[in-house]
């Protein structure tokens, strides 16, 4: 429904000031004006997008699901994607793609360099090639831009292994932490090749008063996640979407030096992994983030300009 009754949170972020309004039970417009991000609640995966026009949007990964993608973008207005960004090939993050392409103009399908799973690859492969859409490959140190939106692909990095991160000449409490185990079918367990792999994008939204600064993460785990940091030491941002699900299994310091103003978890209801692990809500809300779930909160929409971010939240 495009607009029906809407569960919202505004929040309004202003410097020292944070004030938290909640409207329960109103009928509102759907998105809400200026809006920059969404979160689609897909269950258990990522689909995440980003406004560069009207009727037009950056989306990455499309959540297991094409009926909730497709559903979502429909809800957002969203008619026409200049890029599909493919974080990596975990069926949570890919198999939504016929959603995306349902009635929609999608100029480019863009994916990791980690061809694995060999089935999610293929299935993109002949949905792209069916659809007439090229697809190209993500490249560390990459701008792109389209409308407000522009970004920088931070990961992955072909010269770094992530198993096996350079030692940043930071805090020693690194020694001794357990490397992460490989997993022997590709799926979605923790230290799994194609988690650590996934592409990475620190994006900058232009709006009336400043930027907009995000991280989008994918699935990276604690050696990709301190690789990425040892190479961006800069990694500031006001919306962080938490890598993994929010997966116990994340490196602190990422978080200390992202220090989100709204943190962003996309996971699904009662799955069986765990997602979000109680540990890593505590440690993403340590840093002073306001901590949204689609589990919880259904379809999350960041909006608003940089001195005046708010949050609006909806259930269907």
């Amino acid at each position: 429904m495009a607009a029906g009754v809407v569960v919202a949170v505004l929040l309004v972020l202003m410097a020292a000031i944070v004030a938290l309004y909640v409207i329960r039970g109103r009928t509102a417009n759907w998105p809400p004006p200026n809006w920059i991000f969404a979160a689609c609640d897909v269950g258990q995966g990522d689909a995440l997008v980003l406004a560069a026009g009207p009727a037009e949007a950056v989306v990455i990964d499309t959540g297991p699901d094409p009926a909730k993608a497709d559903h979502c973008l429909t809800v957002l207005g969203i008619h026409k994607v200049p890029l599909l960004v493919l974080t990596h090939f975990h069926a949570d993050h890919v198999d939504g793609v016929p959603g995306v392409l349902k009635g929609r103009t999608v100029t480019e399908i863009e994916t990791t360099n980690d061809p694995d799973p060999p089935r999610g690859v293929s299935e993109v492969t002949a949905w792209a090639r069916t659809a007439g859409i090229p697809t190209t490959v993500a490249t560390v140190g990459e701008h792109r831009r389209f409308g407000p939106v522009s970004w920088d692909v931070l990961w992955p990095d072909p010269n770094v292994s992530p198993s096996t991160p350079p030692e940043p000449a930071r805090k020693s409490h690194r020694r001794g932490r357990r490397q992460a185990r490989a997993s022997p079918r590709g799926g979605g367990e923790e230290g799994s090749g194609p988690n650590n792999s996934s592409v990475v994008l620190q994006v900058t939204v232009s709006t009336r008063d400043g930027p907009v600064r995000l991280l989008l993460t994918g699935d990276i785990e604690p050696p990709s996640q301190a690789a990425i940091l040892a190479a961006h030491p800069d990694l500031a941002a006001d919306v962080l979407k938490v890598p993994h699900h929010g997966s116990a299994h994340q490196d602190p310091d990422l978080f200390a030096a992202v220090h989100p103003r709204v943190a962003v978890i996309s996971v699904g209801k009662g799955n069986t992994y765990g997602h979000p692990a109680p540990r890593t809500i505590q440690l993403v809300s340590g840093t002073g983030a306001r901590v949204f779930r689609t589990d919880d909160d259904g379809q999350v929409v960041v909006f608003g300009t940089a001195a005046r971010l708010r949050v609006a939240t909806r259930r269907g």
